[in-house]
């Protein structure tokens, strides 16, 4: 059964991320090195979940992924972790801003008109040129 990580009466975290993993770890006996090994992960990675130093780990898209991956591991609630991250460092989501289309297929367009008029003008003066 996996373990909670936040007290229900209170609806509070009752410690940081990192310090639940590695309480969760040190409990089951296991060393970074072997955690790491079991997640074909760097142990450095799982050192910085545990130390709460999540810059260096990229984007929110990878450090929820270390985090679930590593709290199947060590058998705590994956939502409840990344719940309490997100408290935690008050992240949002990443939005995804795409470029607008629209100016490229105006661009495009205008280089299609021009291009086709080049052509036409080119076959034009062929055919002027040979009869």
């Amino acid at each position: 059964m996996k373990e909670s990580t936040i007290n229900k009466a209170s609806n509070k975290p009752l410690a940081s991320v990192g310090s639940l993993l590695k309480e969760a770890r040190e409990k089951r006996k296991l060393s970074l090195e072997d955690a790491a090994a079991k997640l074909f992960s760097d142990p450095d990675i799982l050192e910085d979940l545990e130390n709460n130093i999540f810059e260096k780990l990229g984007g929110n898209v990878f450090i929820k992924g270390y985090i679930r991956n590593y709290s199947k591991l060590l058998d705590l609630d994956s939502t409840e972790l990344i719940d309490l991250l997100a408290n935690q460092l008050e992240l949002e989501e990443e939005k995804i801003v795409l470029p607008k289309i629209t100016e490229h297929l105006v661009a495009l367009r205008i280089i299609a008109v021009v291009s086709l008029i080049l052509l036409l003008v080119t076959i034009l003066g062929m055919y002027v040129s040979h009869n």
